[in-house]
């Protein structure tokens, strides 16, 4: 394990400001924010963002920045040929690279253009219809139930028909030259099991896989895969206008994002409202931080800091823990941002998308506390935490902590190993909830967020007044104490002032 570096402070700095280098985020004169310094992340190893981590634990996909291309490959399965028309194929293209406009909401490559500031641009090629020559049930018989085992065998056939048809090696495929199509989305002419119960619940869904297989410098092959029915686009939103929330939550997990919803749907430590959770409105600023597209105020001594909606300015503040940050996404701490009802929040807050709850509706910090340590697991599966990636013949190196305790599939009766790989009480990330402080991560909790989870002028934040929300009631996960209060005061649509300090606070209404 490394030596853990301090961040610098330089003069009379109270916060430390990290610049995301993106013209949409930051641009605000610093007079209305008491004293401020300009720096960069001081980094632990090799670590920086999930797709450093991805890369190590054999995950290869592209980096989240840049113009990036990916391939779309409708797939006719046997028996829904008549599925399989131009028309669908050309609302595919409409509903993962078309404007916004064409759309209910937004599309695939709308949506990560608005929600990284513009630090993303996805394009790509639909190809036509490969008749994969299986049923539904033959795709299902080709993994033994293991989705993944039968997908794959049709998505590498799949690529294969598409360079021949398109005489191409696919490295337009392959941003990076690693010899990896960068991303491939399969979208199945059969609709998905909520609309056909009949159909295999594991394999006629929506997911996303790495293949794994050696990569091909002279002809890219395929790696990280999403595999979805066509029959998305027309839910939710699609009612009126081609949909796309199922696809941009898949992308999600292409570019590395975790599911923030528990798989035994027991808890919802996210309360229910993100893209990565019930797939509504943009991503927190905890996905945006690992993705590379944001970098955090810090704090690092008492003081006060005006922050703006991050949705469209990537604003937010990352307080440590006594232990000191790390510098990297991959640490514990708690994660501030304004919230505000509009952008890519805007329709999910007014508009109830497939029956699942609205997004908030008024303007607020939302506080998530992120425990976001590595862990080093050996070859008998014993995991420590680390702060340097490995991956060789005994150790690998995975997230310690997700949303998700041990898994229990009611269907089977099947324990799968828990996610979580030190704590199952722990969890990736989870908000904390204002005005009732119930704790999104227990059993047996109303999970669902609502305005009343925001934190708003007249209210101060501390672990004292809001212990009971974390798994530990007396320290944070890491053992070390968080002995910062924070005070929510003037808030406007455009902005909210906070307050840091060691000591107790009183807030400043607004005027």
């Amino acid at each position: 394990m490394k030596k853990k570096t301090l961040l610098k402070t330089l003069g009379l700095a109270t916060v430390a400001m990290l610049v995301a280098g993106c013209d949409f985020s930051f641009g605000v004169e610093t007079s209305s924010r008491e004293i401020i310094n300009t720096g960069d992340y001081v980094k632990t190893g090799s670590i920086n963002s999930v797709a450093d981590l991805n890369a190590a634990r054999g995950k290869k996909s592209f980096v989240p920045k840049g113009k990036k291309n990916i391939l779309v490959l409708p797939i006719t399965i046997k028996g829904y040929e008549r599925n399989a028309t131009e028309t669908t194929k050309e609302n595919i293209e409409k509903t993962f690279f078309g404007d916004a406009n064409v759309t209910g909401w937004n599309s695939v490559s709308s949506f990560y253009y608005k929600s990284s500031y513009g630090q993303l641009e996805l394009s790509g090629k639909v190809a036509d219809w490969y008749e994969c020559g299986y049923t539904v049930d033959e795709i299902v018989a080709l993994g033994n139930e293991d989705e993944a085992v039968g997908t794959r065998k049709i998505l590498n056939a799949a690529v294969e028909a598409y360079k021949t048809a398109n005489n191409t090696d696919c490295s337009e495929f392959d941003n990076d030259g690693d010899g990896y199509i960068d991303g491939v989305w399969m979208v199945y002419s059969a609709p998905n099991y909520t609309n056909d119960t009949k159909l295999s619940k594991s394999t006629y869904w929506a997911y996303t896989y790495w293949d794994g297989a050696v990569p091909n410098v002279e002809s890219p092959i395929a790696n990280a895969f999403s595999w979805g029915s066509y029959d998305f686009m027309y839910e939710g939103y699609g009612i009126f206008k081609l949909d796309a929330h199922t696809y941009i939550h898949e992308t999600g997990h292409m570019i590395g994002a975790e599911d923030y919803y528990d798989y035994n749907n027991q808890v919802c430590p996210m309360g229910c409202i993100d893209m990565m959770d019930y797939n509504i409105i943009d991503h927190n600023a905890f996905t945006k931080f690992e993705m590379g597209w944001v970098k955090p105020y810090v704090v690092v001594e008492s003081g006060n800091l005006t922050i703006r909606p991050s949705q469209s300015t990537g604003d937010c503040v990352l307080i440590p823990t006594q232990k000191g940050w790390n510098g990297s996404v991959f640490d514990e701490y708690i994660l501030l941002e304004f919230y505000s009802p509009t952008g890519l929040n805007l329709k999910d807050s007014t508009t109830r998308y497939m029956g699942y709850p609205l997004g908030f509706s008024e303007y607020g910090v939302r506080i998530y506390h992120v425990d976001a340590r590595l862990a080093a697991i050996d070859k008998d599966g014993k995991a420590s935490y680390t702060e340097t990636i490995s991956m060789d013949s005994d150790h690998y190196t995975d997230l310690a902590h997700s949303n998700t305790p041990k898994y229990l599939d009611k269907e089977t009766n099947v324990e799968y190993p828990s996610r979580n790989l030190i704590n199952d009480d722990y969890r990736l990330i989870q908000e904390m909830d204002c005005t009732s402080k119930r704790n999104f991560g227990e059993k047996n909790t109303n999970n669902i967020a609502n305005n009343g989870t925001l934190f708003q002028t007249g209210d101060v934040f501390s672990f004292e007044a809001y212990s009971g929300s974390f798994a530990n009631s007396k320290a944070m996960n890491n053992g070390s104490e968080f002995d910062w209060y924070v005070s929510f005061d003037k808030m406007s649509s455009t902005g909210i002032e906070l307050t840091f300090s060691h000591e107790a606070l009183e807030v400043t209404p607004n005027e």
